[in-house]
Parts: structure tokens; C-alpha cells; sequence
């Protein structure tokens, strides 16, 4: 300002003087503010430098603790997978034994089961045996009373005996020709009119029923039904089915037994109904199993032995037929027979 105030008053020379002084001073400031710059921008910058050092030491310090956590962690897991896999193996260990000794103890209860059982087969040819020969002379009996009875009515009663004791004794033959396991063997037919075996069967069991005041009614056409069937066999099912609906039946009851053919269809059915107990809708599935669990007393007390049912299936079944039944708990129950004409 002091050189501009001498250059309006016209002395260039101390204006000149104090001008050049002024530009040394500022050139000086200006390096020194330069200076100074420069250090503020290097400290700047070694702080920015310390911060980054300092964060990558940060990230590297949580990386190290993710590090030893994880790895922690899959310590304990392979401590706990461990410990867990030798409990299994030591349960599994355990497992085993119990498993051998319950086997071995199944094999023992088996073998003792298998003698017994032979023991059964062998008291049950025994019986079969002696059952025989009062058998043959119940039939030799019947023989010799019919050619002496005058009577038509007793007659027809008597040879209804003869033939029962007649497949009686078929049957045990059968039984000690077989070892007690006649379903395996080969099945004999024969062309029979099976209406006329059913009547029989029906007039014969109806001295049963009586014992009950039950009636019997069969019904069926004229016609004789001829098919190829195993006599004894096929009177054992309906010996065992009727047995049945006077078993379950109550006193006074009704039994309905009919006998058709479905000639469409070269059929043979056959309907035994009763209107007697029933059968629960909870034994319906395994009546047909031998022993089955689902046999019960019938209504006057008689005793249950779960066979009739299912020798009767294998039976039917081997005549290449159907065996079934519907049922309606107290009610009654109807069973059905279908052969080939």
C-alpha cells in the first residue's frame, strides 16, 4: 500500500523499492503456506494410511476370532459325533447280544414247539386209528338194521347214517394215509349231483338243529346239478357251514340253505343263511385263518375250534371256487359258495 501511495506522489524509484520488498515477503509466505501444505496433505495422508493399517488389523483380528470360534465349534461337534457314535455302537453291541440269545432262546421254544407238535401227530393217529373200528361197526349195523326195516322212513334215516359213518371213516383214512396233512395231496373228482348231496347233508344235520328247535329250509329247483367235485370234501364244507348257522343261531331260529346255477356264467351258488348272532365287523378279516382268534361260543354254549371255516376255503379253493360271506351283527350271517358248473 506504502508503494502505491509513492507512486500517486510521483516517486517511482522508493515506490519500486518497497513494490519489490512486498513481492519478496509474499513469495516467502507463499513457500512457507506451501510448506505447511505439503505437511498438512502428508499428515493427512499417513492418517489415512494408519486408519487402513488399522481396519485390516481390525478385519484380520475378527477374522482370527471366526477362525478359532468355527473352529471351536467343529471340535465340539466331532466331540459330540463322537461320543454319539460310540453309544450306537456300544447300544448296537448290546442289541446284537440281546438279539442272539432271544434267537437262540426262539430256536429252542421252536424245536420244543416241533415236538410237541409231533407228539399231537402222533396221539392224533393214534385216535384216528382206534376211531375206526367203532365206526365200521356203527356202519355194519346200519347195514344190516336197513335190510330188515320195513319202513321207508326209517330206512331213509338209517342209510342217512350209514353214510355219514361212511364219510367218517373216509376222512380218517384219509388223515392216516396222509399224516394229517390231506391238502397237499392231489384232489379226486368225480361227476355228482351236489344238489342232492346238499339235501342229504341238510336232512341230516336238521336231527342237529332240532336240539335247538330250529328248522332248516332248503330250497332248489328239480333240475339235478352235475359237476365234477370230491364227494367227501365238498360234504365236509357243507357239513361245516351249517354246522355253523345252527352254532350261532338262538333257539327257534330259521336256516336258510338254496342251491342254483348261473347258467351265463357256468356257476354253481350256493347260500347258507342264518339270522343268528352274526359276525363282528371287527373278526370279519381273519375268520378264515386257522385257529383264528375270531371264533367265539355259539348261543347255546357250544364249543369253537376255529378249523371248519378255513378248511372249508382251502377246499372250495382247490375246486378252483369262492368262499365268502356277508354279515350284519346281530342280524345274521349268510355264506356263499360258487363252483364251476
Amino acid at each position: 500500500m506504502y508503494a502505491h501511495y509513492l507512486f500517486t506522489q510521483h516517486q517511482a524509484n522508493d515506490a519500486y523499492q518497497y513494490q519489490s520488498k512486498y513481492i519478496r515477503l509474499k513469495d516467502s509466505l507463499d513457500k512457507t503456506n506451501a510448506k505447511i501444505h505439503r505437511l498438512d496433505v502428508d499428515r493427512e495422508l499417513n492418517t489415512i494410511h494408519r486408519e487402513n493399517l488399522l481396519a485390516d488389523m481390525g478385519h484380520t483380528e475378527r477374522l482370527e476370532k471366526f477362525y478359532i470360534v468355527g473352529a471351536t465349534v467343529l471340535v465340539v461337534l466331532l466331540l459330540a459325533v463322537s461320543m454319539f457314535i460310540s453309544r450306537v455302537l456300544k447300544e448296537s453291541r448290546k442289541s446284537h447280544k440281546n438279539t442272539r440269545l432271544q434267537n437262540e432262546q426262539l430256536q429252542q421254544t421252536l424245536e420244543e414247539l416241533e415236538r410237541a407238535n409231533q407228539n399231537i401227530i402222533r396221539i392224533m393217529r393214534i385216535m384216528a386209528h382206534d376211531l375206526r373200528n367203532p365206526l365200521a361197526g356203527m356202519i355194519g349195523l346200519a347195514n344190516a338194521v336197513i335190510e330188515d326195516e320195513s319202513s321207508e322212513e326209517n330206512k331213509h334215516m338209517l342209510k342217512l347214517l350209514e353214510a355219514t359213518g361212511m364219510h367218517s371213516l373216509e376222512m380218517i383214512n384219509e388223515l392216516l394215509k396222509s399224516g394229517l396233512a390231506d391238502e397237499d395231496e392231489p384232489m379226486v373228482k368225480q361227476k355228482l349231483d351236489i344238489k342232492e348231496l346238499l339235501r342229504d347233508s341238510v336232512e341230516l344235520l336238521q336231527f342237529k338243529a332240532n336240539e335247538k328247535k330250529q328248522q332248516i329250509i332248503f330250497e332248489s329247483g328239480e333240475t339235478p346239478i352235475i359237476t365234477a367235485i370230491n364227494h367227501e370234501k365238498i360234504w365236509r364244507v357243507f357239513n361245516n357251514i351249517i354246522v355253523n348257522a345252527i352254532k350261532f343261531s338262538y333257539e327257534g331260529g330259521m336256516i336258510f340253505v338254496s342251491i342254483k346255477t348261473i347258467p351265463n356264467k357256468q356257476k354253481i351258488l350256493i347260500a347258507i343263511a342264518d339270522n343268528g348272532m352274526g359276525i363282528p365287523d371287527q373278526d370279519k378279516d381273519n375268520v378264515f385263518e386257522m385257529f383264528t382268534p375270531a371264533k367265539r361260543a355259539g348261543t347255546d354254549g357250544e364249543q369253537p375250534f376255529g378249523l371248519g371255516l378255513s378248511i372249508s376255503k382251502r377246499i372250495i379253493e382247490r375246486h378252483d371256487g369262492k368262499l365268502w360271506f356277508e354279515s350284519s351283527p346281530g342280524f345274521g350271517t349268510t355264506f356263499f359258495i360258487e363252483l364251476h358248473l
